[in-house]
């Protein structure tokens, strides 16, 4: 079965985005790690403007080296949609590091994103907190394991 990429990844990323006025109402993300502090084991969740669990970072160990800057390493992220109980999509990345002040998250190792029906594979990853997105820079694969609940 083939499908044109473009329409294919439309209708696969647009959802993943949380609407943009949502961002201002998203507060900070609270991780609990002192400077020059490193830790084991932490899940940090974060809500959204109305309360609801929007996604949760879970780290095998996780390093403050400055105010704003935290290194993670083997690093899952749950990203939730209406059902707080379970993920929609998880973000895998053996090493990452995240800057509160843009609140962006970069990997330069492998790094996967996990879905019900897809699962994305690339060299590199930049994952965006406030609107839920990645981008993923090559090479990237993409295996989709329910074509059936594709709308062409």
């Amino acid at each position: 079965m083939r499908f044109d990429l473009s329409v294919l990844l439309a209708t696969l990323i647009l959802p993943l985005a949380a609407p943009a006025q949502e961002s201002p109402g998203l507060g900070p993300i609270d991780i609990p790690v002192a400077i020059g502090q490193s830790v084991k084991e932490i899940r940090v969740p974060h809500h959204n403007a109305q309360g609801k669990l929007s996604l949760r970072l879970n780290a095998e160990r996780a390093e403050r080296s400055s105010s704003t800057e935290f290194t993670f390493g083997d690093l899952r992220i749950e990203i939730f949609g209406e059902e707080a109980d379970k993920a929609t999509l998880e973000v895998l990345l053996p090493e990452a590091v995240f800057d509160q002040g843009t609140r962006r998250l970069v990997s330069n190792r492998r790094s996967v994103i996990k879905g019900e029906t897809l699962e994305i594979t690339g060299s590199q990853l930049e994952f965006d907190i406030d609107t839920r997105t990645s981008l993923l820079r090559g090479p990237v694969t993409m295996v989709v394991t329910a074509s059936d609940k594709l709308q062409p």
